[in-house]
Formats: C-alpha cells, sequence, structure tokens
C-alpha cells in the first residue's frame, strides 16, 4: 500500500459504550481490517473502562462529553424542543454525530474523514484503492442516496457512512450552514431534524446554488439483498462492512448482509 494515499484518510465514530455495546465490535473489526494509517477518532460516552493500549496507534479512544463541550451546551439549550418518542424529531440524539464530526474536522490531519456508525461491523480487508474509488477531488461528499426507494418516508440519505472532503473549496460554507442548524437551532424549522434530513437540505442546498459536486455511492450499483431501503449493505460498501442498524444490532449479522453473502457465492 502506498503511505502518500493511506494519509489522505481518517475516520469518526461516536457511540455510548454502556448503551450501545455493539461498538466494541465495531472498533475491533475496524482495528482488524482497515489501513493501519487511516486513525479512528472514537468519541465515546461511559469510555472510562476501555483498555485501549493496543489499539491506540489506530483508534484515538476520546471521552465525548469531554472533547465535545458544545454538544451539551445544544442539547441543554433545546432540550425543550426535543420529542424523543418519535425518531424523526429527535434532534438531540442524531446531533452526537454532526458534533462528533465537527470536532474530528477540528483535530484530523488528512484530505478526507469518513464518518462510521457503530452498528457498523467490517468483515474484510479494506485497501486505499477501495477508498481512493469512493472519492474524486473535485467532489465534496460521498453518501448513500435513498431517493430511489418506494416508500417516499425513506428517501432520505443513510448516513452511516460518508466521506467528506475537507480540501474542498466549499467545506469550511459547508459547516458552516450545519453550524447555524444546531447552534442556532435553525434545524427546528425542518420538516424533520435527524442529522439525515439537515445534511440532505444542506447538501441540496449547496448543489443547487453552488453547483457542489457529490457523489451518491449507490450509483456504482446496488443488489438485490430484498431490502430496497437498506442502501449500505446493497452497495459497494456491502462487499466489506455490514450495517446492523435499528433491531439487526443485536444478531450476528444483518439478513441483508446474510443474502447479499449468498448471492455472491452464486
Amino acid at each position: 500500500m502506498s503511505s502518500e494515499s493511506l494519509k489522505k484518510f481518517s475516520a469518526v465514530t461516536s457511540f455510548n459504550l454502556k448503551s450501545q455495546s455493539y461498538g466494541i465490535d465495531m472498533l475491533e473489526s475496524y482495528f482488524k481490517f482497515w489501513p493501519s494509517d487511516c486513525i479512528l477518532f472514537a468519541y465515546l460516552e461511559n469510555s472510562l473502562n476501555i483498555d485501549d493500549e493496543k489499539v491506540k496507534d489506530k483508534i484515538h479512544i476520546l471521552d465525548f462529553h469531554k472533547e465535545i463541550p458544545e454538544y451539551k451546551s445544544f442539547a441543554s439549550k433545546y432540550f425543550h424542543k426535543n420529542n424523543n418518542k418519535n425518531y424523526r424529531f429527535d434532534a438531540l440524539k442524531f446531533a452526537h454525530k454532526i458534533f462528533a464530526i465537527q470536532k474530528a474536522i477540528s483535530v484530523c490531519k488528512t484530505q478526507y474523514l469518513i464518518w462510521l456508525d457503530a452498528d457498523i461491523k467490517t468483515v474484510k480487508i479494506i485497501n486505499d484503492n477501495f477508498l481512493n474509488s469512493l472519492v474524486k477531488s473535485d467532489h465534496y461528499m460521498s453518501f448513500l442516496g435513498r431517493e430511489h426507494v418506494q416508500k417516499k418516508s425513506l428517501r432520505y440519505s443513510e448516513t452511516g457512512f460518508m466521506i467528506f472532503n475537507l480540501y474542498h473549496q466549499s467545506h469550511k460554507s459547508f459547516w458552516s450552514l450545519i453550524d447555524d442548524m444546531y447552534t442556532g437551532g435553525q434545524l427546528f424549522n425542518l420538516d424533520e431534524w435527524t442529522d439525515s434530513w439537515v445534511l440532505d437540505y444542506i447538501r441540496k442546498y449547496f448543489e443547487t446554488s453552488s453547483n457542489l459536486k457529490n457523489i451518491n455511492i449507490c450509483d456504482f450499483g446496488l443488489k438485490d439483498i430484498g431490502n430496497e431501503s437498506h442502501v449500505f449493505v446493497g452497495s459497494i460498501l456491502g462487499d466489506y462492512m455490514d450495517h446492523k442498524k435499528g433491531p439487526r444490532k443485536f444478531i450476528k449479522w444483518s439478513k441483508e448482509f446474510i443474502r447479499r453473502y449468498k448471492l455472491n457465492l452464486k
């Protein structure tokens, strides 16, 4: 592998170790299969008892609330608006991702930053050629679009995996608007308050106003996995990772991943 190309990428994740213990599988599989120079910034809640001695050269275990006090300020300011009984309006839950990405952006020194959900399990060696196939220097964001799915209520993007080009000319403006959405409370004027909805809104705004170019990873092709909305596993990412989103978190593999694996044997 080329060390020069590997230094182009770093990654970030965030989860609550107490209530989302499946994140340990994510960290262990990342350590095993991801490039050694692709540092993962893991912002964890309740991380005091985790021993990172064996992985610290590749995975930086960080205390979410110590490193990102801005989240607490946001949560305190807008707690009265939140609706945790409906995930589409549970802004505080999904804001963890946004604030973790913002923090990683401020400290990583690579061109590209990859977001990984904590319920992703890597199963195959990921090399620089694969990562490079997901980005272009004149494009800003690589994402998993779902506007093609039949069920309209699920047409927001899958944000379990995203890549941001931190060297792109629109990068600072993009995240300045996202910051306004959260610190200024503008996200509460949107139809939904999840990170997916906010990111889609900002991405589409830049695509229209500034002709921003982005990469929809789903455009590379989707496999028939029996569930068109689970685009992570249906896309080329499914060759390398399983995304056990929702109730799938507590089983060994998602049913979509199992189906894809059987299809690949044919």
